[in-house]
């Protein structure tokens, strides 16, 4: 064994050992002589402290590297020490991080997994100092002790910046930054004691990720910005200034004002994937350049295609259906399934249902079938028999291929309601409701690709026992 795991060098071995985990790589070591040497010189250390004595270990490894001077690569610690001991277990962070500069570390990472106890005052100004570093990744700690009039050391090399759940003054930011003039990322994510957040003067920003608490403000001006993720509670609050090359564009839990999405879209001629998810107030969205649209939420937006771009090279939308469903509901969904055909994944969850008022829905019948490929359904729960629930369901979205994702209940009103339809279309009879008429052959398979056969809707299901099951329907319609 030992003689075939040594047939590569320690080089080689360091580049196999850097692509696992920590504790990955320290398994490994068993292998050989050869694997243990390179782990015992591994350039990627990754530690996560969660008792005190566990500290021991750690230090004994960094004191190691300190000593014979191996190289580091990247230093993470994950600190989840209670609040009793952490006073002890701060100096020796400021020790394992002087260490992993001394020998060349480019990648610092700091993560609190306690972070609503007492934070650790990260040395920021000894960090940047260093001028070597690639990226700095913070989650929970404190920059209050750091004095913004002082500045920082120009740190030329930075290219990564993350800084989630900090504590700092509101001029330290923009003194941070200023520093390191050159970061091509940069996240900023609930971090406290700011206000006022300007992004300016980045001459290499490339992606922007943002999310902000209620009373903060952001002001972007950024001419090489690509990717942009913004979170925050109103759009307002967020000010683009610039981003002529903006590529990507991703809003999560918005407030959006009148036109703030057009006028933002309409001045990113570059715009080619846009991304909402859960924001409120979305009523038009253009899709003149895109070729990627993302849409989560439980409004029905409307859609303005150009007629360069009438179908999208991707497309997913997940729309959530609340607790009062109605005719008005589905034929917004039918509006937008028809004006953009080519949806690549369409998913509809819906936590219950209702009846739906048939007449309701007949009064809405203009708009053509919208012949989808592929429907995605998952409905939490299911009480009693809902006839007029599936018939506004397959009226929105003429399926050829429906995915059911319920309760064993709803998949048998589901293949009963289905077999009525097909039913309907072979009657000569007078026929209430006009699209039953269209539905012209029916299969049902499980999630094994088995067809399950359609007698009747009890026997169909008869081997579905559990609580919650998949199938799918494959439909053929005829439409009008």
């Amino acid at each position: 064994m030992a003689a075939t795991a040594d047939i590569f060098s320690e080089c080689v071995i360091h580049k196999i050992l850097c692509y696992l985990s920590y504790g990955q790589a320290s398994r490994m070591r068993i292998l050989s002589k050869t694997w243990l040497q390179a782990w015992s010189t591994l350039p990627n250390l990754e530690f996560l402290v969660e008792y005190f004595e566990e500290t021991k270990i750690v230090d004994a490894i960094m004191e190691t590297y300190r000593e014979n001077k191996i190289p580091i690569d990247k230093f993470g610690f994950s600190n989840c020490s209670k609040f009793n001991r952490r006073h002890q277990v701060f100096p020796l962070i400021d020790k394992w991080l002087d260490t992993a500069l001394q020998n060349g570390a480019r990648d610092l990472v700091y993560v609190d997994l306690l972070y609503s106890v007492r934070l650790y005052p990260f040395p920021i100004s000894k960090v940047l100092a260093a001028n070597s570093l690639r990226e700095l990744v913070l989650k929970g700690c404190n920059l209050m002790h750091v004095s913004s009039s002082s500045g920082f050391a120009n740190c030329h090399s930075l290219r990564k910046l993350s800084l989630s759940y900090i504590i700092l003054s509101k001029n330290l930011l923009q003194t941070l930054l200023n520093s390191c003039p050159f970061i091509v990322s940069f996240n900023l994510d609930h971090c406290s004691g700011l206000v006022k957040i300007e992004l300016m003067n980045l001459q290499k920003i490339k992606s922007v990720s943002v999310s902000i608490n209620r009373n903060q403000h952001v002001k972007i001006q950024a001419p090489t910005l690509e990717h942009l993720f913004y979170n925050g509670y109103l759009s307002g609050n967020l000010v683009i200034v610039g981003c002529q090359n903006l590529k990507s564009l991703e809003l999560s839990y918005v407030k959006i004002c009148n036109g703030f999405l057009h006028n933002l879209i309409s001045r990113s001629q570059s715009l080619e994937v846009l991304k909402i998810q859960y924001c409120m107030g979305i009523r038009q969205i253009e899709t003149s350049n895109l070729v990627s649209l993302e849409y989560i939420g439980y409004q029905i937006p409307e859609l303005k295609i150009a007629k360069a771009s009438s179908q999208l090279k991707h497309s997913k939308i997940v729309l959530h259906g609340n607790n009062n469903l109605d005719a008005a509901w589905f034929s917004k969904l039918r509006k937008l399934l028809w004006n953009s055909a080519s949806w690549s994944q369409v998913l509809l969850c819906f936590p219950e249902y209702n009846e739906i008022k048939i007449k309701d829905l007949q009064q809405h019948n203009g708009v053509a079938c919208p012949q989808m490929d592929v429907l995605n359904v998952n409905i939490t729960r299911s009480y009693g028999e809902c006839p007029t629930f599936v018939d506004a369901l397959l009226w929105s979205c003429n399926p050829r291929r429906l995915n059911l994702s319920s309760t064993v209940e709803m998949i048998t009103c589901f293949v009963s309601r289905l077999m009525y339809m097909k039913n309907l279309s072979h009657s000569s009879s007078e026929r209430s409701n006009p699209w039953h008429s269209q539905l012209k052959e029916i299969k049902v398979f499980d999630v094994k690709n088995q067809e399950l056969q359609l007698v009747s809707g009890e026997l169909a299901i008869s081997t579905l026992s559990e609580d919650r099951k998949e199938v799918y329907f494959l439909l053929d319609w005829q439409c009008n």
